[in-house]
């Protein structure tokens, strides 16, 4: 009968490269989401009519 055991060396590096790559590039999907998100909302930033938006007159 034949072993199912693997004859070779363990795949530690290759899982380990994978979790980084994966990690690296979930970071990179959210960053760009932020940054995306943050710019498409700047438009609307001097549209503020809510309790948030405070008279210039008022900060000076």
């Amino acid at each position: 009968m034949s072993s199912n055991a693997h004859s070779h060396g363990s795949d530690k590096g290759a899982a380990f490269a994978g979790l980084i790559g994966g990690a690296i590039f979930i970071a990179i999907v959210v960053m760009a989401l932020v940054v995306w998100t943050n710019k498409r909302f700047d438009a609307h930033e001097g549209e503020a009519h809510g309790v948030l938006a405070v008279p210039a007159a008022v900060v000076a």
